[in-house]
């Protein structure tokens, strides 16, 4: 009776740990799957998307008085992704002119090069760019407008 109620208890416990090791080891797994996603891009297609970016997002080539670019990868039906839109809204009142906020909607077509360009793996994902257009912070999940108010301080 007692080694069937240990059968009982393993699995349970191999899929707490699991779980456990899901949580602490989040960020590791979604970095490797983002670089994993970037690397199977040739060359001359993460060029472009470079060169679309630098004219985009380079502030100081394209003469638009912007300081830094909040991309902001989501989806209309993720809940997070909404809770984000509020985010977004507060950054564009709480900085006008100074941060360009930018979102791109990962299930569009047209917009699978830039998710494969910056590995996009989970959603919502923030990218933070500097008036040059190179990134300099990246989240996943949701983050508060204060939170990332820290970021263009």
């Amino acid at each position: 009776m007692t080694m069937q109620k240990n059968k009982t208890y393993i699995p349970i416990i191999f899929t707490i740990l699991l779980f456990i090791t899901l949580v602490v080891c989040r960020d590791d797994l979604l970095n490797y799957l983002s670089k994993n996603q970037i690397s199977r891009m040739t060359e001359n297609k993460k060029q472009a998307i470079n060169d679309s970016i630098i004219q985009l997002y380079n502030y100081q080539n394209n003469k638009q008085n912007f300081d830094y670019t909040f991309l902001e990868f989501g989806s209309t039906g993720c809940h997070s992704c909404r809770q984000m839109e509020q985010v977004m809204e507060i950054i564009r009142a709480r900085y006008p002119g100074k941060v360009n906020v930018v979102f791109i909607h990962v299930a569009e077509k047209e917009n699978q090069e830039m998710v494969n360009y910056y590995g996009i793996a989970t959603i919502p994902t923030q990218i933070l760019l500097n008036k040059n257009g190179k990134e300099y912070f990246r989240h996943h999940g949701y983050i508060s407008a204060d939170e990332l108010s820290k970021h263009f301080e």
